[in-house]
C-alpha cells in the first residue's frame, strides 16, 4: 500500500488537481479553484468550496544547528469572508482538527 498523501489539494474548474508538493500555493490559480481540501492520515479531508478568498498555511519548526530536525507541526486551510478569516487546523502529529474565526477588524 502506497503512503497516504498529506497536505492541500485543489480541485481547478477544467478537473485538474493541484497539491502540495507539486506546486507552490502562490502559482497556484485562485479564480479557478472550486474546491481546496486539507489532506491528512488516515484518509481523512476536510473540503472548502464556494469561496472567494482562500488561503494555506503551514507552521513548521527547526532545532537551529541541527540538520533534519525541520518538521511540519500543522497545517491550515482557510477563507476570508468579510472581515473575517476562518481557518481549519490540523495537528501534523495527532491530526487533531480545530476551526479559527479570526476578525481581521480587531488586529
Amino acid at each position: 500500500m502506497g503512503k497516504e498523501f498529506v497536505g492541500w489539494e485543489v480541485l481547478l474548474a477544467n478537473g485538474k488537481i493541484l497539491r502540495e508538493g507539486q506546486i507552490e500555493w502562490i502559482k497556484v490559480p485562485k479564480k479557478d479553484i472550486i474546491r481546496l481540501s486539507l489532506c491528512h492520515y488516515r484518509g481523512r479531508r476536510w473540503d472548502l468550496a464556494d469561496k472567494e478568498a482562500y488561503f494555506v498555511k503551514t507552521r513548521c519548526s527547526m532545532v537551529p544547528g541541527i540538520q533534519n530536525s525541520f518538521r511540519t507541526e500543522r497545517r491550515s486551510i482557510g477563507y476570508y469572508e468579510g472581515a473575517k478569516k476562518i481557518c481549519y487546523h490540523v495537528e501534523e502529529v495527532s491530526g487533531k482538527f480545530s476551526m479559527e474565526v479570526i476578525n481581521t477588524n480587531d488586529r
